[in-house]
């Protein structure tokens, strides 16, 4: 068919106008080829179930938590861990989970999956809002850490690997000892008796030095944890330290363990306590 002098324009105009959206379609398509936020937490998990491969078999004995704090003990005790194969890493399912960005903000809804490892001392968690197409990735691994967030997978909303980061991811995971107490018989792990409802210690890995104090409810178990050693984000790269809280507020049985069922996790402004994030855990999956 030939083009008559009118509509030769026209078509020269739609195509000159298809072109850059053509281009930004096809740019997008490159990006949506790379790894999502899940795919990267898939992967990340992969490598830290290799690197478990060569953990030693242990098992929860007299001898194995012979030099523990008594406080320590007793929660192995009394949450039937003893005799029982030491974790080394565990899928950590949460049934319920919500976020609050800022103190004025409303609670975002979310779904959370997250994979700790004993050693290395690792933690993974990939959060999902179910009211907007944002995800996140929050990492420690190896001395570094990292937070991640992206809208529809593309575009940068949250990143953070700072030094910072790192040493607050740090303590994420060392908040959650007792959610995976593998971790209670690690070798960088200092303990100081307190009483007989607290207990010190002091974590270092890869050059960061992190303490905190672990209580114990009246039944012996672990009820939530304090540090003055993780940092609040003040601003973009500007940061500083603030107490923080993990707090334990029940149990479920898991077979015949006993595992933390409802949990909050609390920063404690000056101005006031800001409770940012709250979950129920459905079940923990150990060694897999």
């Amino acid at each position: 068919m030939q083009l008559s002098k009118y509509n030769k324009p026209l078509l020269f105009y739609g195509i000159a106008f298809a072109v850059p959206w053509l281009c930004w379609l096809a740019i997008l398509f490159l990006l949506t080829g790379c790894s999502t936020i899940k795919e990267t937490y898939t992967e990340e998990r992969k490598q830290l179930l290799e690197r478990n491969k060569i953990s030693e078999k242990r098992i929860f004995s007299n001898e194995a938590v012979e030099h523990l704090p008594e406080p320590i003990k007793k929660h192995l005790s009394v949450a039937n861990y003893m005799d029982t194969p030491v974790p080394i890493n565990a899928d950590v399912y949460w049934a319920e989970s919500y976020l609050k960005l800022s103190p004025e903000k409303e609670w975002g809804k979310l779904q959370t999956i997250q994979f700790n490892s004993v050693a290395p001392v690792s933690r993974i968690a990939y959060m999902k809002f179910s009211s907007m197409p944002v995800a996140a990735r929050d990492i420690y691994k190896d001395g570094y850490g990292e937070m991640n967030g992206k809208l529809i997978n593309l575009f940068n909303v949250v990143f953070d690997n700072s030094k910072e980061t790192a040493q607050s991811a740090l303590i994420t995971a060392f908040c959650e000892f007792f959610l995976v107490p593998g971790y209670l018989l690690a070798s960088n792990v200092e303990w100081e008796y307190l009483n007989e409802r607290a207990v010190q210690a002091t974590l270092t890995d890869n050059g960061i030095m992190v303490s905190g104090i672990f209580y114990f409810d009246e039944n012996g178990l672990f009820s939530h944890f304090e540090t003055y050693d993780r940092y609040y984000s003040t601003g973009k790269n500007s940061y500083k330290k603030v107490k923080f809280s993990a707090v334990i507020d029940s149990y479920k049985n898991q077979g015949d363990l006993k595992i933390p069922e409802k949990v909050r996790i609390i920063w404690h402004l000056p101005e006031g306590d800001f409770e940012y994030y709250k979950g129920i855990i459905d079940k923990i999956e150990f060694n897999v």
